[in-house]
C-alpha cells in the first residue's frame, strides 16, 4: 500500500496530515494500483541526431510583437516553439498587453488562440473592446481542460497560443486540483510538447505569490524559455517588464510602459517622461541622476528635503525609491567626512516619477541633494550627478558610465560630476563633446565641482 499527495504527488508507504515536500494539509490519499509506475518518455522533436555544425539556423526567423520595447526585451522579438512565462500582479495589465500583442500577431502572421480558464469567452470580448482589439484571426477560448486546449490547437494551428492562466489548466491523466504542483507541472510540461512539436510561441500567464515569486515555486520557471515579470503599482500609470530568464537573448533589459485607456503604450523616451517636472527655476534639493534599468540608462530627478526638528522628538528619516538602510549609510557619512551636523534635522528623500533608484550609483546624488537642501542652495539644472559612496567618502566607480553620459548628452545637459576611475574623457569616442565631464574622487571634490562646498 502507498499513499501520494494529491498536491506535488509525493509518495509514502505511510500516510501524513500534512506533506514533508509541499507542506499541504490533508492531501494524502491512498495511490492506485500502478500509479508510482514511470511514464513512458514521450518524443516531442522527432529530430535525429546531428552534430552541431550541421544545424541550419536560417529557418530560426524573429516576429516581431508589435511593441518595440517587448522586442528589445525579448532579444530581437518571438522566436517560434519559445514558451514565455509571464508573470505580475492581479490588474497590473498582464492580460491587456498580451491582448495586444495577440492583435498585432493576427493581423501580421496568422491565427491566434487566446485560452481563458478564469474568464468567459464575453468577459475577454468585453476587455479586449476597451483597448481597442479585435481581429477576425483571433480566436477565444474559455476553457480549463488541457485535452480541449491540446485539441483546439490541432484544429485552428494558431501561430502563438495565449494560456491565461497556466494554475487554471486541468489534465485528466493525473490527479489533484487545479493550481496544485502536480497539476502545475504536467499541463506545462504538455503545453511546452505542445509548443515545441507545432513550432508555435506560447505565452504562459503565471500568477505571483505574496512574496513576489512566480506561484508553484520555480516549478514553471525552469521549464518556459523566457520568464518576464510585469510589476508597478496599480496607483500609478507607470509598468515595468523586466526579463527574470532568457535563453533567446539579455537577461538584463528592462522595457516601461504606461498605462492607459487605448491600453499599454510603450514608453521610447523614459528619461523625457521621467524629467517633466524638473525643467524651471532651480531648486534647492533637487538633482537628476542617470540610474540603469537592465542596460538602458534613465535620467530621474532625485529631491531631498532637510529641516530642524524644532528639538521635538527623534529625527525622522523617510524615502521613496531608495533603500532606506543605504540612505543611513549616506548620512553618516556625512556626518563624518563633511563635518555637517544632520543628526537634529529630519531628512525625506524621493525619487519623482515613482521609480526606484536600488543601485549604489545613486549615493553621490543623494548626498548631494541632502547637502543641497540642507544649505538651501540649488545645483545647477544642467548637471548630472552619478557615483557610488563609499564609507570613507570616496566616490567609487559604476558600472556603463559612458552610456550614462550620451544619455545625459542627449537630453541636453551641460556638465555630469562622475567618479573619476572609469571616467570618459571629453575627446573620447564616447563623448561627442557637448557634455563637460568632472571627474571626483571624493564628495569633497565632487561638492566643489557642483557648487556646494
Amino acid at each position: 500500500m502507498a499513499f501520494a499527495c494529491s498536491n506535488c504527488g509525493y509518495q509514502s508507504v505511510k500516510w501524513f496530515g500534512r506533506c514533508p515536500s509541499c507542506g499541504a494539509w490533508d492531501s494524502f490519499a491512498e495511490a492506485a494500483e500502478g500509479a508510482s509506475s514511470p511514464r513512458k518518455a514521450e518524443s516531442w522533436l522527432g529530430e535525429e541526431l546531428r552534430p552541431i555544425t550541421e544545424i541550419d539556423l536560417t529557418d530560426v526567423k524573429r516576429i516581431p510583437s508589435g511593441s518595440g520595447e517587448l522586442d528589445r526585451l525579448l532579444g530581437g522579438g518571438l522566436i517560434p516553439g519559445g514558451v514565455i512565462l509571464f508573470g505580475g500582479e492581479p490588474g497590473i495589465g498582464k492580460s491587456t498587453l498580451l491582448l495586444q500583442v495577440a492583435q498585432t500577431l493576427a493581423q501580421t502572421v496568422g491565427n491566434v488562440l487566446y485560452v481563458s480558464g478564469e474568464e468567459s469567452e464575453s468577459q475577454v470580448k468585453l476587455r479586449a473592446s476597451r483597448v481597442g482589439v479585435g481581429h477576425k484571426r483571433l480566436y477565444v477560448l474559455s476553457e480549463q481542460s488541457l485535452k480541449r486546449i491540446a485539441a483546439a490547437v490541432e484544429k485552428l494551428s494558431p501561430c502563438a497560443l495565449i494560456v491565461d492562466s497556466i494554475q487554471t489548466v486541468v489534465s485528466g491523466s493525473i490527479e489533484g486540483e487545479a493550481g496544485s504542483l502536480r497539476q502545475l507541472r504536467e499541463a506545462s510540461s504538455a503545453l511546452i510538447r505542445l509548443t515545441k512539436s507545432k513550432r508555435l510561441v506560447t505565452f504562459l500567464v503565471g500568477h505571483i505569490t505574496k512574496d513576489g515569486a512566480f506561484a508553484g515555486p520555480k516549478s514553471v520557471e525552469h521549464l518556459v524559455d523566457v520568464a518576464l515579470y510585469l510589476e508597478g503599482s496599480r496607483g500609478e500609470d507607470l509598468r515595468f517588464l523586466r526579463s527574470v530568464k532568457n535563453r533567446f537573448g539579455a537577461t538584463d533589459e528592462a522595457a516601461v510602459f504606461q498605462m492607459t485607456a487605448e491600453g499599454l503604450k510603450e514608453i521610447l523616451n523614459p528619461s523625457q517622461f521621467f524629467l517633466e517636472g524638473h525643467r524651471g527655476e532651480p531648486r534647492p534639493g533637487s538633482v537628476v541622476v542617470p540610474i540603469l534599468e537592465g542596460t538602458r540608462p534613465i535620467l530621474v530627478e532625485l529631491q531631498a528635503l532637510v529641516s530642524p526638528t524644532g528639538g521635538y522628538g527623534v529625527p525622522q528619516r523617510r524615502c521613496t525609491g531608495l533603500d532606506i538602510n543605504r540612505v543611513l549609510l549616506l548620512l553618516a557619512v556625512i556626518e563624518k567626512q563633511l563635518a555637517v551636523h544632520i543628526g537634529g534635522a529630519d531628512v525625506y528623500l524621493s525619487v519623482a516619477g515613482g521609480l526606484e533608484a536600488r543601485e549604489r550609483a545613486s549615493d553621490l546624488a543623494a548626498v548631494a541633494a541632502i547637502v543641497s537642501s540642507l544649505r538651501n542652495r540649488p545645483i545647477d539644472p544642467k548637471t548630472v550627478v552619478v557615483g557610488e559612496v563609499g564609507l570613507s567618502g570616496e566616490v567609487r566607480a559604476v558600472r556603463r558610465v559612458a552610456e550614462r553620459v550620451r544619455e545625459a548628452e542627449k537630453m541636453g545637459y551641460e556638465r555630469i560630476v562622475v567618479p573619476r576611475v572609469g571616467a570618459p574623457s571629453a575627446g573620447s569616442a564616447s563623448v561627442k563633446g557637448s557634455i563637460d565631464v568632472v571627474p571626483a574622487e571624493s564628495i569633497e571634490r565632487a561638492l566643489e565641482a557642483i557648487g556646494l562646498a
